[in-house]
């Protein structure tokens, strides 16, 4: 049965879908909006996976894009055309200081540049949807839970999968208490850090129209490029460093844990451990093989959790001697009567001849008129979206909780979600936080 904090939550988002009839499997035609009435959106980031957000945004019918911000001025030529009328800004601190008619903000930045203008457009009573995870340290995610929760804007994390159905069902199933109670999940993602095949770079000049000291921002100063660049260069390759992302973990985590934590109702875990390796030679410390153990404690009649987390193999085990066809990536929840495997686009009961007659719960979620849409209906319904900064913040900590325990050494820890203190080992606390450069606060 689905829990009194989930149907909540539910039942408060679904309150703000009411009027647009997006329910169990029912999607009205798009209506149409008065040009007075769209949302006035700024995009940060606005090429790669921004100008896919801006798409998204674009064809709800919803928004109005008055402002765009990056800091490749060539790279942005295609966007600018296509939306003239927009201020363009290479400084998100210049855009949101200038341009007062913005009514929400949405950030699809590297990693290092999320939680800044975030908590800058939260302050100034914007709305923010920001690509995962939230932030590049806990430190920051913490941060902009507190501000959006100060403030009181419609706030969207950017795991687009959560709006499928697949997704839906699967938290169903498990809720419905199919499987009995779940007290282990594995989640695994086969991807690897393309580190180990990027070319040695010489100091160079930045590409001219890249502003590189604006790109690296808050991050220290470091000659271009400031690392080794495969074929996609500066505007991808950022995650494998530490300055600017977190590896595969942060770049996946968020999208495969958001299922365990939405089915199972997780939220801070209480102990992690974490063991990985560099399989590559170079001036990378970013783990290719990486695994990740979570506790989560007791909530109400559920049992404790134990999560673990493994990338770089094509399933639940760093040797990869297991797998589950279909699913190189995958999450798997343990239950007292039979399994579950699931991935961004199915799932399966195991064993199989056990549940080959089982029926399906009744759908009873809500289904989503999209990402993107959710976040845009909230923000004129007064609303809450189903990623909003409270849930997804709890997530994108606890992923980044397991970079701080490999950081620190391959270590276990006890961790106090309600301080956001390290219990018992101090030397750890100082990766739940990064030093700015000189010019850059929060």
């Amino acid at each position: 049965m689905t829990s009194h904090i989930e149907r909540r939550r539910f039942l408060k988002v679904s309150a703000g879908l009411a009027a647009t009839g997006y329910f169990a499997g029912v999607a009205p035609a798009q209506e149409q909006v008065q040009p007075a009435d769209r949302i006035r959106v700024a995009i940060i980031g606005v090429n790669g996976q921004g100008t896919w957000n801006l798409n998204e945004v674009e064809k709800s019918g919803l928004a109005e894009i008055v402002a765009l911000c990056d800091v490749d001025v060539p790279r942005s030529d295609g966007v600018r055309k296509r939306f003239p009328k927009a201020a363009f800004f290479e400084d998100y601190r210049q855009m949101l200081e200038k341009q007062k008619d913005i009514q929400a903000v949405l950030i699809a930045t590297p990693d290092h540049h999320h939680a800044i203008p975030a908590v800058l457009a939260i302050r100034a009573g914007k709305h923010v949807y920001c690509e995962k995870p939230l932030a590049h340290s806990v430190h920051e995610v913490r941060a902009m839970m507190e501000a959006a929760a100060r403030n009181k804007v419609v706030t969207q994390m950017g795991t687009q999968i959560h709006a499928g159905d697949n997704y839906r069902r699967v938290v169903e199933i498990v809720q419905s208490r199919a499987l009995g109670p779940v007290r282990r999940v594995h989640v695994w993602c086969e991807r690897r850090p393309d580190a180990m095949h990027l070319a040695e770079n010489r100091d160079q000049k930045p590409p001219q129209g890249l502003n590189y000291d604006l790109w690296l921002g808050p991050a220290p100063l470091r000659s271009y490029p400031p690392y080794r660049l495969s074929a996609r260069g500066v505007h991808f390759d950022w995650r494998w460093w530490w300055d600017y992302g977190g590896g595969v973990l942060a770049d996946m985590a968020c999208h495969f844990m958001d299922l365990p934590h939405w089915a199972l109702n997780l939220r801070h875990p209480t102990t992690v451990a974490a063991q990985g390796r560099v399989s590559y030679k170079g001036d990378n410390e970013m783990p290719d093989l990486l695994q990740v153990e979570y506790e989560y404690p007791a909530r109400g009649n559920a049992p404790p959790v134990h999560l673990t987390w493994y990338h770089g193999q094509r399933g639940p085990d760093l040797e990869g001697k297991v797998t589950y066809n279909g699913f190189t990536s995958g999450v798997l929840f343990e239950g007292e009567k039979g399994n579950l495997v699931a991935n961004y686009g199915a799932y399966r009961l195991l064993p199989e001849d056990r549940f080959k007659d089982f029926t399906p719960p009744k759908p009873t979620i809500a289904r989503s008129p999209g990402h993107h849409r959710e976040w845009l209906i909230a923000i004129q319904s007064g609303g809450a979206t189903t990623c909003n900064f409270d849930y997804s913040g709890a997530l994108s900590e606890t992923v980044l909780l397991g970079n701080v325990a490999y950081r620190a050494g391959n270590i276990k820890f006890q961790y106090d979600a309600k301080t956001g203190r390290i219990a018992n080992n101090r030397d750890a606390e100082r990766w739940l936080r990064r030093e700015y450069r000189k010019g850059w606060t929060l």
